[in-house]
This record gives structure tokens, sequence and C-alpha cells, in this order.
């Protein structure tokens, strides 16, 4: 297999490779026409090859630079919203659920509950008592009451009025004039 290849490659300072091009042109850049190493074209760093001599090769003491964790950190009133906000979203999550499966069941409930209703045939009439009872009773002598003072009974029994009946029949028989 022939490794020569005409290649862009933009160097650094240490004549490093930062990047290259197999097709077209980039600015800054040298063109190298030589034998290419076999990994250049397949690794993803190509900061490992340098130009040295006018010939590219690998370089033994290259070491990959460590990717910085996290450039920023958030602080710790964001963490705390953070934490919040899934607490928040958790709970409406396990309300919702809750929600659902009473729905649920209230609907199951509901369904065997339904029975036909059979409808009404017969009507009783109702007719009012002849008597009424009044049966609020009022405290006597509390201090600070205000309102009504009925009389002083030791017995609880409701004080009753007659009234007179109202209904579709008459109670009493009259006589028509004619």
């Amino acid at each position: 297999m022939d490794n020569q290849i005409s290649l862009q490659l933009v160097l650094d300072a240490t004549g490093h490779v930062t990047s290259y091009s197999t097709v077209g042109g980039l600015t800054g850049a040298t063109t190298y026409e030589g034998e290419i190493p076999a990994e250049f074209l397949t690794t993803t760093q190509p900061q490992a090859f340098k130009l040295v001599d006018n010939v590219l090769t690998k370089d033994p003491n290259y070491v990959a630079p460590i990717p910085e964790a996290v450039k920023y950190q958030p602080s710790e009133e964001q963490r705390l919203q953070a934490q919040l906000g899934l607490q928040m979203a958790t709970m409406q999550k396990n309300q919702n659920e809750f929600n659902a499966k009473m729905l649920l069941q209230l609907a199951d409930v509901k369904k065997a509950t339904e029975t036909p209703v059979a409808p009404i045939t017969e009507v009783t009439p109702v007719t009012p008592t002849v008597s009424s009872t009044m049966g609020f009773k009022c405290p006597q002598g509390e201090p600070g009451q205000i309102g009504l003072q009925g009389p002083k009974v030791d017995s609880e029994a409701p004080v009753t009025s007659e009234a007179p009946a109202t209904s579709e029949t008459p109670t009493s028989t009259a006589t028509e004039t004619k």
C-alpha cells in the first residue's frame, strides 16, 4: 500500500499538527508530500503527530490534554433551585398519577352502582299537621347574652300554637248560602 498523499498541514509553534486537509486547502497551511504514518488518517488526535525535518512522525512524548471537567460550576443557590424544581416536578407527577387512579376508581364505582331507576307510578300526598311547634329555647341570665329572653321554664317542652289545617279536603263543614 502506498502511504504517500499530498496533505495541507496546519502546524503550531512546536511543529505539531493542529489540523489537516486531504482535499482543498487551509489558510496558513503547509503542503506536505511524503510518507504518512498508517494511523494518521484514522486518529482523532492529529496533535500527536509532528513534522520533524520535513517528515511526519508520531511524537513519542505526546500526552493528550486533559479536558477541563467543567469550566463553570453552578452556585449554591442555583443548585438549590434545581433541587427544588426537581422536587416540585416529582410531586406534581405523583399527584397527577394519584388523580388518574382516583378518577379510574370513581368511574368504576359509578359504573358498578348505575342501576336502572324504575319510573314513579304513584304519588303520595303529604298533609301538614294541625299544630306546629316553635321549639327554640333561650338561655336565661347568662352574662353578655344579647337576644331574646323567654320565660324561665324548668321543663323543656316546646311552645305549641294551634294553626288552621290546610289540605285539599276541608276539615270543618260550613254551610253554603245560595
